[in-house]
C-alpha cells in the first residue's frame, strides 16, 4: 500500500528499480572485471615494452574495448540510481514546485539526446556491418562494439524517460528536505 506523502510516482519507480535488480549487479561485475583486467594488461603491456621491448599485440584495443565496457555499462546504471554529479545553483532561487519542473524537462531533453545518439550509432554500426569493419591487430568486428553503445544509450534514454515521467517520485523527498530548510 503506497502512502500520500510518498505519492504514486515513487511507488512505480520503486517498483522499476526492483525490477531491475537482476540487471543491476550484473552490469555492476561486467564493469568491474572490465576495470580489473583492463589494469592488468596495461601493466603487463608496460611490462613488456620497457622489459622485454615488445608491447602485447592488440592491447591497446582491448584496453579501449573495455574502458568502453566500463563507461557505457555504467552510464545507464548512473541513470537508474540518480547518481550523477549535479550542480545546484538555483535550488535556492526557485520554488519547489517549479523545481519539480525543471527536472523534468531536464530528464526528458537528456531522454531525447540519448535516443538521438543511440540512433546514430545504430546507423554507423549498421555501415560497419555491412563494409565489415575490423579492428586492426586482433580483427574484431568494429559493429558489435557499436552495437553494445547504441544499446546502453537505449538504456540510458529509458532511464532518463521514466524518470521524467515519474519525476515527482525521485524528488518528493529532496523536495521536502529544501522547504524544512526553508521554514527554518
Amino acid at each position: 500500500m503506497v502512502s500520500n506523502k510518498t505519492g504514486i510516482g515513487q511507488h512505480y519507480w520503486s517498483l522499476f528499480q526492483q525490477g531491475c535488480c537482476y540487471l543491476f549487479p550484473l552490469m555492476r561485475w561486467t564493469s568491474a572485471v572490465a576495470l580489473i583486467v583492463m589494469m592488468l594488461l596495461t601493466v603487463l603491456d608496460v611490462l613488456g615494452r620497457y622489459l622485454l621491448g615488445t608491447p602485447i599485440l592488440g592491447g591497446s584495443e582491448l584496453t579501449g574495448f573495455m574502458l568502453l565496457v566500463l563507461v557505457m555499462l555504467m552510464l545507464p546504471l548512473l541513470v537508474f540510481k540518480d547518481d550523477q554529479i549535479r550542480v545546484d545553483l538555483l535550488t535556492d532561487a526557485i520554488s519547489p514546485a517549479f523545481a519539480k519542473w525543471v527536472e523534468r524537462v531536464y530528464s526528458l531533453g537528456l531522454s531525447i539526446g540519448c535516443i538521438y545518439l543511440a540512433m546514430s550509432v545504430h546507423k554507423l554500426a549498421a555501415r560497419a556491418d555491412r563494409k565489415q569493419l575490423v579492428t586492426e591487430y586482433l580483427e574484431i568486428p568494429a559493429s558489435w562494439a557499436m552495437y553494445a553503445i547504441a544499446f546502453c544509450l537505449l538504456l540510458s534514454a529509458f532511464a532518463f524517460l521514466f524518470r521524467g515521467i515519474c519525476s515527482t517520485a525521485t524528488l518528493d523527498s529532496h523536495v521536502e528536505s529544501l522547504e524544512g530548510e526553508r521554514h527554518d
